[in-house]
């Protein structure tokens, strides 16, 4: 049976990255309305000083900015924040460049020095007064950077999600397998048991149809001796009676027998019925064995001609095979791996233990793939390599066996 749907492969590969592209871009969208409303909320912090013309618009909008960024914990994260904030009328005020023929001075100093540095700060009080009135413009892009922490972090979650799925489903495929297996099972078993028991019914109808044919003919040789008795007593007519009365009864006991003969002939052939009927069930269900047993058959040959063809340096024992073909997919495709090398040069594999059959006359090598995996090999006299067994964890023992009983 199919352990796995396709579909549901094909839902836990694709899913993922798909799940992840969209929830990038959704995590940007809300990341750049939010993060506008919180740029628009500090922008701007101190008017007064901006209509007394202390320092200009774009230090202001620089400096609040600035400090918005240094402050942002989603940096570290990868999120990052580009920031462009213009006035109506097009002017860039952030990112702030310091151009020749800006105004400064210093904006610790109050009103009532220089009678050009109060003409200053009167012509920037104008000017911010001007682009606050007119309105700020503030365009806030934002992306999060790939590999990063927050988009790694979304992509194993999502990843994780879809592993636990797949394991979810095939465990769950599993156990429908072993439950209907068992089904199977316990119903061959009471079948044969409703079998044994009718075969048993049957052969005690059997001895009673004997006992009472039995009877009968022993009533039929006593009812011709008591006729002939009559024929030659007629001149006895009390012993007449007398045997006339114990004739009736002998023929009313061989009418009772006769018709419980007949009860238990129909019962017989009832009985007969049900086993027919018994037998071509458990028929039905050999042959659905049978069935797989020739699949399993089926797909060693298949596994053993492609194998004979693409590894020459190689031989595969029937053991090896039939345990190849128990695997998971994923661990085929880790076996073939073993065993392509091998085929290329069995230096290439790393020997996980040497051990000795019972004989002490073969030298067996372990290889292990995927953790649990074993392949068992030797290397025979006309230099080409015998792959004896492969399997798991869990039929380590029984290859051992196996090993330890080659010759």
């Amino acid at each position: 049976m199919n352990y796995i749907s396709f579909r549901i492969i094909f839902i836990c590969i694709f899913l993922p990255p798909i799940m992840y592209i969209f929830s990038v871009q959704v995590l940007e969208g809300y990341l750049q309305n939010s993060r506008e409303k919180e740029v628009k909320k500090v922008i701007i912090q101190d008017y007064e000083a901006l209509y007394d013309g202390r320092y200009s618009i774009k230090e202001e909008i620089h400096n609040n900015i600035d400090r918005f960024l240094r402050n942002d914990t989603l940096q570290a994260l990868g999120v990052i924040t580009k920031i462009v904030v213009t006035s109506k009328n097009g002017e860039l005020l952030y990112p702030y460049y310091w151009e020749e023929g800006d105004i400064y001075f210093n904006k610790q100093r109050e009103f009532g020095g220089d009678n050009s540095e109060s003409f200053n700060y009167i012509k920037i009080a104008e000017k911010n007064f001007q682009i606050l009135n007119d309105g700020l413009i503030v365009s806030v892009d934002v992306k999060v950077k790939h590999n990063s922490w927050l988009t790694n972090s979304i992509l194993i979650l999502y990843l994780f999600s879809s592993i636990l799925l797949l394991y979810w489903h095939y465990k769950k495929r599993v156990s429908e397998w072993v439950a209907i297996r068992e089904n199977e099972k316990k119903r061959i078993d009471l079948l044969s048991g409703k079998l044994d028991e009718s075969e048993k019914t049957l052969e005690e109808l059997s001895r009673k149809e004997k006992d009472y044919i039995t009877k009968v003919e022993k009533f039929k040789h006593d009812k011709d001796n008591l006729e002939s008795e009559v024929v030659q007593l007629m001149d006895e007519v009390e012993i007449q009676k007398k045997k006339s009365l114990e004739i009736d009864e002998i023929l009313d006991e061989m009418e009772r027998l006769e018709e419980d003969s007949k009860k238990n002939m129909a019962l017989k052939q009832e009985k007969e019925r049900e086993i027919i009927q018994l037998r071509e069930e458990i028929s039905q269900l050999k042959m659905i064995e049978v069935h797989g047993t020739k699949k399993r058959k089926k797909d060693i040959d298949s596994v053993e001609k492609r194998f004979t063809v693409i590894y020459k340096n190689l031989i595969f024992n029937k053991k090896a095979l039939e345990g190849y073909i128990h695997l998971t997919q994923d661990f085929q495709l880790k076996a073939e791996e073993i065993i392509h090398r091998l085929n290329q040069d069995d230096s290439l594999v790393n020997i996980k233990r040497k051990f000795f059959n019972k004989k002490g006359k073969l030298h067996i090598f372990e290889a292990d793939f995927s953790y649990s995996g074993r392949i068992y090999f030797k290397k025979r006299d006309d230099k080409k390599i015998e792959i004896v067994t492969i399997g798991t964890k869990n039929t380590q023992e029984q290859d051992i066996t196996f090993i330890e009983g080659m010759s």
